[in-house]
């Protein structure tokens, strides 16, 4: 068991960690409960050790040679960006990383295509930090948040834009997509004529729900 004056020297002075030529199990867990990054000072760690950093901070991911899957998944549902010292996550941790927050997704070089998806539900300003979709895409895009617009209108064709809205309205949109629609500010239409023109019943209901609750 750890003594007092052991502790206090981990705390005032975390660097002698790095001259313990076989520290304890015990000793690693309390130095990283104390400051996450002072798993550096370990050679030998544990996954237990780990598991106590990467708890405590995402970030400790970067000390940690060749994690685990489950390690990668602990640091970026702990804190999203710690995915920036990830090499190559796979899919599922760059899912992980933009549900814990869509911000993720600007560290990741290839976003695969889930987490792209997640990313612009959340927020439609992760398009920006998105290149290289396929038209398919885009329109999967579209219909998720109509709002990703505000930063790519001047290069989408009016006529496909046209094509994709008819479509969603021809459904059953949400209220929440609606709601964009209407107050898209970029978007120069005659909104209300629109959905009363393409629109399914549910969608021009929920039009007249929307005008009726501003």
């Amino acid at each position: 068991m750890l003594d007092k004056q052991m502790k206090e020297q981990i705390r005032k002075k975390p660097t002698l960690l790095r001259e313990l030529e076989d520290p304890s199990e015990e000793l690693m867990l309390y130095a990283v409960a104390s400051a996450w990054n002072n798993l550096k000072y370990f050679k030998q760690s544990t996954p237990e050790v780990h598991r106590a950093a990467l708890e405590n901070k995402g970030w400790a991911i970067q000390y940690i040679s060749e994690p685990s899957q489950e390690e990668q998944l602990i640091a970026v549902k702990r804190d999203a960006d710690a995915i920036q010292y990830i090499k190559e996550p796979d899919c599922e941790v760059q899912v992980e990383a933009v549900k814990t927050s869509w911000n993720a997704v600007r560290y990741i070089e290839k976003p695969c295509r889930e987490a792209r998806r997640q990313a612009i539900m959340k927020n439609e300003q992760a398009i920006a930090y998105i290149g290289g979709f396929e038209e398919d895409e885009l329109e999967e895009y579209l219909k998720l948040n109509l709002n990703i617009l505000k930063y790519i209108y001047d290069s989408v064709e009016m006529d496909d834009l046209i094509r994709i809205l008819s479509e969603e309205f021809q459904g059953n949109p949400t209220k929440a997509y609606i709601k964009d629609f209407m107050e898209l500010e970029i978007l120069d239409l005659d909104k209300i004529n629109f959905i009363g023109s393409v629109g399914s019943k549910a969608t021009r209901q929920k039009l007249v729900d929307y005008v009726l609750g501003r």
